[in-house]
């Protein structure tokens, strides 16, 4: 009896913890399985085939760089051109993972504080985390996309961002 008991309270608990394990085994965490530094090979098994594919001009050959979109994801990743490593990880208003710190679009600004501390610099639409190469946009307080580069990024996006 004792057996059976054991047997369905197990039951019980993966059925009811079945679903939440499995949402969260293919969901994007930024700064965990998608980070800056990967390689872009890594960054296609990851997320599969990208819906486009472009190369944006930079102000001279050595800044261009690749785009690569996925938007049902919610993700544009950069890599320069002359590179094979992601570069800039744009984060759309139609992502649904989440950052590794645990924050996910919709955030309040307090949530932003809580988990990576006051922003170095900040203005009506941007908290800046140069240190961390992380810019969040917020808009009436929440958290709707983000951009983040990887150190010393030669991206014109960061150069533009980071004034």
């Amino acid at each position: 009896m004792k057996a059976v008991k054991a047997f369905i309270t197990v039951l019980t608990f993966c059925f009811l913890t079945g679903p939440a394990l499995a949402e969260d085994k293919g969901a994007l965490v930024i700064g965990k399985n998608l980070k800056v530094g990967m390689s872009v090979n890594e960054v296609i098994a990851l997320l599969g085939i990208p819906d486009r594919f472009t190369v944006q001009r930079g102000t001279e050959p050595l800044r261009d760089a690749v785009v690569i979109e996925y938007p049902k994801q919610g993700v544009v990743v950069h890599a320069m051109s002359n590179k094979r490593v992601v570069d800039e990880i744009e984060v759309l208003p139609a992502f649904k993972g989440k950052f590794a710190e645990g924050v996910k679009i919709g955030a309040k600004f307090n949530d932003l504080i809580a988990n990576y501390g006051v922003p170095k610099s900040m203005d009506a639409q941007i908290a800046r985390y140069p240190e961390r190469g992380m810019f969040f946009q917020l808009e009436k307080e929440k958290l709707v996309s983000a951009k983040i580069f990887t150190k010393n990024s030669k991206i014109l996006g960061r150069q533009l961002i980071d004034r």
